[in-house]
């Protein structure tokens, strides 16, 4: 057995990726409160002013260039650093919703909010670039993203990609694995995110050597 459980980045009782960015966020703004900027939190302004801030403020406030690529997921921080609290909870796999997400301000989801799959996905992936060395061919630093995560509406040219996640449907979201020329095809519904990353972890295993690049995902590697 591999010991890899299917909601691994929302399981409960360890330290989830939801449970570290709502921590930073909330040290931040703490922060932002004692240097006089409690007006521009992170949740009520944009990336872009914090990007500001963070170029103005930095020695204050370091950690805030490593929590904004989490942000970038969506427009409506609000709604973004809500969700990401709610799911950071001890009940985050239940609260966990793969093709819609909370309420906000009392009202229902709804397509302009991104979904709870979107946000782990991104997340996660944004996790995997701060974990991986900066290439040349991605001077934003989005090593994982852009060599190992195709997007709708980009298309999957499994030609030019040894193996990449592959989200083929963003409403309902749906994610495959492409490996070679072929594209694995994973079973619809809640956890077909998960059962994606497990595949792509059992392959990496078993055909990359537990190497994702030039990173080691075993125990002396990624954590």
């Amino acid at each position: 057995s591999s010991g890899i459980n299917a909601e691994w980045p929302l399981r409960p009782g360890s330290q989830t990726i939801f449970q570290h960015i709502h921590r930073e966020i909330q040290t931040i703004n703490k922060t932002l409160d004692l240097v006089g900027s409690a007006e521009c939190k992170i949740g009520s302004v944009s990336t872009a002013v914090l990007s500001k801030i963070s170029a103005t403020k930095h020695e204050h406030i370091a950690n805030i260039a490593l929590l904004l690529p989490y942000l970038e997921v969506s427009v409506n921080q609000e709604y973004l650093v809500n969700r990401i609290g709610e799911l950071a909870s001890g009940s985050c796999v239940g609260s966990f919703r793969w093709e819609s997400g909370g309420k906000y301000k009392n009202n229902q989801w709804n397509k302009e909010l991104p979904t709870d799959s979107q946000i782990v996905m991104h997340c996660i992936a944004t996790y995997l670039d701060s974990h991986l060395p900066r290439n040349p061919m991605y001077p934003e630093g989005r090593t994982f993203t852009t060599q190992y995560f195709v997007q709708t509406p980009s298309k999957a040219d499994t030609k030019k990609k040894e193996y990449a996640l592959f989200q083929s449907s963003i409403h309902p979201p749906h994610f495959k694995l492409l490996v070679g020329d072929e594209v694995w095809e994973v079973s619809k519904g809640r956890n077909n995110l998960f059962h994606t990353l497990i595949i792509l972890l059992y392959y990496l295993r078993e055909e990359q050597h537990g190497m994702l690049g030039p990173v080691n995902l075993g125990p002396t590697g990624l954590n």
